[in-house]
């Protein structure tokens, strides 16, 4: 399947996905699919989810556009190279921190991870950047449970990227 057929033309396309799977890790490193509603309000942008399993249901939630790929998106054998290919037509990828900022990250996406005040080890403390994934972005919480605020930074970064555009 080629999947940027799917996707609009001549728009910044943004991969996003908000929540991981629900054990242990997972506390606190998801965050509502909500939160992107502002910047999808950003002229000439494209929200594309990558997301799939728990959490996929906020999407009928919502009261934004967000392009969602057909019901063979991420299914069957090949679900991580549909994943994969999608990133691949993305301008941007923003993520919680899931197995798709691995996937983002190894790829060499542009990639925007979203974590939590205190999180998962390998993503150390105290930096913006990743020693494995030279082109990812980290965005933290200043304070616990303050998704705002990061989703705040992360708009006006956007809006610096697509002035330069």
């Amino acid at each position: 399947i080629t999947w940027s057929k799917y996707l609009s033309k001549n728009m910044f396309k943004v991969g996003i996905c908000w929540q991981g799977s629900k054990n242990k890790i997972d506390v606190g490193r998801s965050f509502p699919l909500s939160l992107f509603e502002d910047i999808s309000k950003v002229p000439n942008l494209e929200l594309i989810s990558l997301h799939k399993g728990e959490g996929e249901k906020q999407i009928q939630k919502i009261n934004f556009d967000i392009t969602v790929l057909d019901d063979g998106f991420d299914s069957g054998d090949d679900a991580f190279v549909d994943t994969a290919a999608v990133m691949a037509n993305c301008d941007l990828i923003i993520t919680s921190d899931t197995a798709i900022a691995h996937l983002a990250g190894a790829l060499g996406c542009c990639t925007w991870v979203i974590l939590k005040k205190v999180p998962d080890w390998r993503w150390m403390l105290n930096r913006k950047d990743s020693p494995w994934y030279p082109t990812m972005t980290l965005y933290r919480q200043k304070n616990l449970n303050d998704w705002d605020f990061v989703f705040k930074l992360i708009k006006e970064d956007l809006l610096k990227i697509l002035k330069k555009t």
